[in-house]
């Protein structure tokens, strides 16, 4: 009798130890399964700045506007040129716009762009329109006018066909020899005077 007890408690014990482990591993088995998701960042590219106007189809923005008037000493002539700059990771672009200061009409606009050259890199492209003399084509266009009435300027201007003045056999693209400008509106832009602010006639 003591026998049959001894034998009927080991196969207790051995059951519940197998048992034990069979719940054990089961209990792992879904922590090793399990795989840890990491959400890919997303890339979002951000349009730097306040637009201006598309130059040659692509969009082109500004990260700082100006203004300043001034009469020159010789001629007396009066200027009000408005700045638009954008700075890159790398050196800034620019589009200039200079009106006549007494008539407010657009004489002259310039640009500088970075854009690709032969042989790989980039290069400082400058660009020039001007109402009389200069480079220019037949298609070339240019008007605009000014108002200086309150603080801050405000304008338009209308720019197509503006030339490249240097370089243009080491441009990668053919199509950068020339800049057209979609129609341009501008307000809120701060000025100096130059002659208010020196006194000078």
């Amino acid at each position: 009798m003591k026998v049959y007890k001894v034998i009927l408690l080991l196969s207790i014990l051995v059951l519940s130890c197998k048992n034990e482990t069979k719940t054990t591993v089961e209990n792992k088995t879904p922590e090793a399964e399990v795989v840890k998701k990491e959400t890919p960042r997303e890339t979002i590219k951000k349009q730097q700045g306040t637009f201006l106007c598309n130059i040659n189809g692509e969009a082109w923005s500004y990260t700082k506007a100006s203004g300043i008037v001034s009469r020159h000493k010789k001629t007396q002539k009066r200027t009000a040129i408005i700045t638009f700059t954008k700075q890159l990771e790398k050196g800034k672009e620019s589009v200039q716009l200079f009106y006549d200061g007494d008539t407010n009409l657009l004489e002259e606009a310039t640009a500088i762009l970075k854009t690709p050259k032969k042989g790989g890199g980039t290069m400082s492209a400058m660009y020039q329109l001007k109402v009389k003399g200069g480079k220019r084509v037949s298609e070339s266009k240019i008007s605009g006018t000014l108002d200086l009435s309150n603080l801050n300027a405000s304008g338009t201007a209308e720019v197509s066909h503006m030339k490249i003045r240097f370089e243009e056999d080491k441009l990668a693209d053919e199509a950068m020899g020339t800049l057209s400008f979609t129609p341009i509106s501008f307000s809120g832009v701060g000025y100096s005077d130059a002659e208010k602010l020196f006194q000078t006639k």
